[in-house]
């Protein structure tokens, strides 16, 4: 009988930088948590260095530093709260009381869009307002499909009201109220365009509507399978209308819309491969693959989850660079700290909190287990055929899409049951079908939207024509499923902290077992605990 040749169980995850990143991401919650008092952040800012430097002039006087070690988890929170001070706005501005109601003359910069031509006739988004420090919820009428661009400043005659009034959802008004929004103005006369107020962003959101055009070549814009191309391709979720939005989340497949690993990794590996065959070398290589990556993640707008991926995929290629070893735990903290240094306000958003939980769950949970699991069905062993055929190869494929999906799943639950009010029992068999599709489609869309912005149209058109058949595919199997009736679970709980205290369990939880020397099966109840805890805790 042959032996069992059992590969080597993945090195611990350890990541020194979570012992900086951890209370720096505290320290910042404080801030937003405990009064805005800037006098109270310098304050413990200041005692905690004093506490720190006592610590450090009496280290060497001590075999083991515990002073140290308690003192600077400290510092880093107080230094966190010092910093989100400064960044922070009051979560829920008072409403300016309005005078009569007449029509008055704006300059607005749009800086978020919701809704837009031809998928809505008017343009509705938030805008900053020339001489004021908050924000208002804009809809102005668009002429002839002319889109109001980030980066340009617009006159608008309109009328602003208060937020409260004639909102859909509560919900949504208190998310406006959060990003520092004070009224809401509506306009029944298109903008007019008065100037550039920032040329690079003027310039990536005029590129950003080539691309759209270039993705749209070939089918009408209205098209769902259109709107759902444009979404993966370019993580254009308004382009979606509120039906698709609906399946797609309570599917669990919402994330392909998200510039996020996926999009960042395939795009990379898709030029790695293209360069390789041109007769460049090595340094020409990796700098021509990295500006184009971050030339799209400018692109798509430089969400949390694209910045993300693009760091730790500049990190990987620097440590290799460097012959430096890289473990990715690493580069998920320092992807973290970066971007919480240039936006603190980041953390506090649901697209960096899924983001870096869910691939934090992959890393710790996910990859060992998908690495226990081809251990344990080694092809030496009782399989047959060489381990290379692709008969082994599809199963190291599914065994890693399931191992992958799962943790992904798990990791994601508590906060997706908080924010959507949907436990996604689907998204698991769902992903394992449909990333091998969207993988198709990506690195069809991407070379479109190049060749688009090249102005060779003719060639875009055709690929276009290849992608939106798979696109369909993906969003018949998406709706078929959603009918389904166990596709998702239905969630109403009775206290909001419900998913707060599940997303703390499988933190501290994925932290002890990163640090555990060989991972073992049963550390699978740890998220799956953190699931029901939610649960438990949400119905209380």
């Amino acid at each position: 009988m042959p032996t069992k040749n059992r590969a080597q169980s993945p090195e611990p995850l350890r990541s020194p930088l979570a012992l900086l990143v951890l209370p720096f991401a505290c320290g910042l919650a404080t801030s937003r948590i405990l009064p805005n008092d800037f006098t109270l952040g310098t304050s413990l800012f200041l005692v905690f260095t004093f506490l720190l430097t006592l610590c450090l002039l009496s280290i060497h006087r001590l075999d083991r530093p515990y002073g140290w070690n308690l003192a600077f988890p400290l510092f880093v929170v107080a230094l966190g709260n010092f910093y989100g001070t400064s960044f922070a706005a009051p979560p829920n501005l008072p409403q300016p009381s309005f005078k009569p109601i007449r029509e008055a003359l704006f300059e607005i910069e749009p800086t978020q869009t919701f809704t837009s031509p031809p998928y809505a006739p008017d343009q509705v988004g938030l805008a900053n307002v020339s001489g004021r420090d908050t924000l208002l919820y804009y809809s102005v009428p668009s002429l002839q499909g002319t889109i109001l661009l980030e980066g340009f400043s617009y006159e608008v005659v309109g009328v602003e009201r208060p937020l409260s009034e004639e909102m859909e959802a509560e919900s949504f008004t208190e998310f406006l109220l959060s990003r520092g929004v004070s009224g809401r103005l509506r306009s029944f006369e298109p903008a007019q365009t008065i100037a550039v107020t920032r040329p690079a962003k003027a310039l990536f959101a005029i590129l950003l509507e080539r691309a759209k055009s270039s993705l749209s070549l070939g089918s009408s814009l209205t098209e769902p399978a259109t709107r759902v191309y444009k979404a993966i391709v370019l993580g254009q979720r308004t382009a979606l209308d509120t039906q698709q939005k609906q399946v797609f989340r309570d599917t669990g497949t919402a994330h392909l819309f998200a510039i996020s690993g996926l999009h960042i990794g395939l795009i990379g590996m898709l030029l790695f491969w293209l360069f390789g065959k041109a007769p460049i070398g090595q340094p020409v290589r990796v700098s021509c693959t990295l500006s184009i990556l971050l030339f799209y993640v400018l692109l798509t707008g430089s969400t949390p989850s694209a910045v993300r991926a693009f760091l730790m995929i500049a990190f990987l290629v620097s440590a290799k660079a460097f012959a430096r070893g890289y473990r990715p735990s690493s580069a998920l903290m320092a992807s973290a700290f970066v971007v919480l240094l240039f936006d603190p306000r980041q953390l506090f958003t649901l697209g960096f909190q899924l983001s870096y939980l869910v691939v934090f769950s992959i890393l710790v949970f996910g990859i060992p287990l998908a690495s226990r699991l081809m251990e344990q069905t080694d092809p030496e062993y009782w399989l047959p055929g060489d381990s290379g055929s692709p008969f082994h190869r599809s199963r190291k494929w599914l065994l890693g899409s399931f191992a992958i999906s799962l943790s992904a799943f798990l990791g994601s639950s508590p906060l997706v049951m908080s924010n959507f009010g949907v436990l996604p029992l689907a998204s698991i068999p769902l992903n394992i079908i449909l990333i091998p599709l969207a993988t198709a489609v990506l690195f069809t869309g991407f070379i479109a939207l190049l060749f688009g912005l090249l102005g060779l149209d003719w060639i875009a058109t055709l690929l276009n024509e290849v992608a939106l058949p798979i696109t369909e595919l993906m969003t018949a199997i998406v709706a078929f499923t959603a009918k389904s009736p166990l596709a998702a679970l239905p969630i109403s709980w009775n206290n909001d902290w419900a998913g707060t205290a599940g997303v703390l369990m499988i933190v501290l939880s994925a932290l002890w077992v990163s640090f555990q020397k060989e991972f073992r099966y049963r550390y699978l109840l740890f998220p799956f605990l953190s699931l029901l805890l939610s649960l438990g805790i949400g119905y209380l």
